[in-house]
């Protein structure tokens, strides 16, 4: 998936989420960012001269993404997303 991610990629957010990985599903806790109101989860990030880019993420379904209190920097992700590391 391309994402044409802004210049400066602000991760003010936290998402638990859980993450199927080699057929193993567990939880996890991420970076949060929205890019076009388009939330995605950060599994890492990479450095460059430019800053801070995320490299690996998952595309969350905004449906599925819990907050329950406004001034709460934490979401929960009510859905099983696909570790897109392998």
């Amino acid at each position: 998936m391309q994402v044409l991610w802004p210049e400066k990629v602000k991760s003010q957010f936290r998402v638990c989420h859980p993450i199927n990985s080699g057929g193993t599903t567990w939880l996890r806790e991420s970076d949060l960012v929205f890019v076009h109101k388009r939330p995605y989860a950060v599994l890492s990030w990479s450095h460059t001269d430019r800053g801070d880019v995320p490299e690996k993420f998952c595309e969350l379904n905004r449906k599925l993404l819990k907050h329950d209190r406004p001034s709460d920097l934490f979401y929960r992700y009510e859905g099983e997303i696909k570790d897109p590391r392998g």
